[in-house]
């Protein structure tokens, strides 16, 4: 508790902006590849690896000093009640609600409040960036209270009219190439990964760029060069000219489907082999994972 205080006392002496990232998965990956795209116009501090929890979030706060001029940070929850003393500490300026999916779900009685607890992040932000294709999100961002009236909204859309609406998607040669338009306009960005996961954290990151208003050329060039963010999705090299996609920092059904669109993308194998640990906390019985 006193650690909490003692954290929320030092962002309070934090003069320059704060960014809040939270959702079910790519938490750590938008925030270490807006650190990428964005180190070379801010001294940015961030959330160290994936501390976003109850004991990350303080620590990570702990590191902003008078140098930066921006900072990003992710905050996760497992239980109710938990977010409301993430933001206390964070208070971030402008939001990032990556998705939801079926982490954690055991602790909540049913998505809607789940999608409502990590709403309380940004309870005093004033602008919001989502994906309006997860209905769940947009509605109780129309509907509750939490948000503030006073925030503003950046939204990106593949089906729906949005600030941002993507338009073609092309996978080619390890790469992919994204089209949208925003504000009457005709854009791009290509990023050197194909898996979906990234498609939509690399959008993520397009919108806040366009929110800061860095030139088109600029957030191109800077999106082809986005590196592997380590802990997720590691391809290692094993015995016997096997190859091992490790991805066992996350477990729940969200990760799972990712690292299943991941491994599909590689197409130098014969044979695949799936290692699968239990899946703790889906909020699902047993029998539902059998196979009848």
């Amino acid at each position: 508790m006193l650690c909490k205080k003692l954290a929320a006392h030092h962002r309070q002496q934090f003069s320059f902006p704060v960014i809040g990232i939270t959702g079910s998965n790519g938490k750590t990956i938008i925030k270490e590849w807006l650190y990428q795209l964005l180190r070379e116009d801010y001294h940015i501090v961030r959330s160290p690896k994936s501390y976003n929890s109850q004991t990350g979030v303080p620590l990570s706060v702990w590191n902003g000093n008078n140098e930066h001029n921006l900072g990003i940070f992710e905050a996760g929850i497992s239980m109710p009640g938990e977010m409301e003393k993430l933001e206390h500490i964070l208070k971030p300026d402008i939001g990032i609600f990556s998705n939801i999916g079926s982490s954690h779900d055991e602790h909540f009685q049913s998505r809607t409040e789940k999608i409502k607890e990590k709403l309380k992040l940004f309870s005093h932000a004033s602008l919001l960036i989502f994906c309006k294709d997860y209905t769940g999100i947009a509605e109780q961002i129309q509907t509750a209270e939490i948000i503030p009236p006073t925030c503003k909204t950046f939204t990106w859309s593949r089906r729906i009219k949005a600030d941002l609406q993507i338009g073609k998607v092309t996978k080619e040669n390890n790469e992919t190439q994204i089209q949208g338009t925003y504000q009457n306009r005709f854009i791009s960005i290509k990023i050197p990964f194909t898996d979906e996961a990234s498609v939509e954290n690399a959008i993520n990151c397009w919108a806040l760029m366009l929110h800061l208003k860095i030139d088109d050329e600029v957030i191109t060039e800077r999106m082809e060069l986005l590196s592997p963010v380590a802990m997720r999705l590691e391809m290692k090299e094993g015995i016997n000219h096997c190859s091992i996609i490790n991805d066992s920092y996350n477990s729940d059904l969200g990760s799972l489907n990712i690292a299943l669109d991941f491994l599909n993308q590689q197409k130098n194998f014969n044979k695949r082999t799936l290692v699968l640990s239990d899946i703790l906390q889906s909020g699902k019985m047993r029998k539902a994972f059998t196979k009848k």
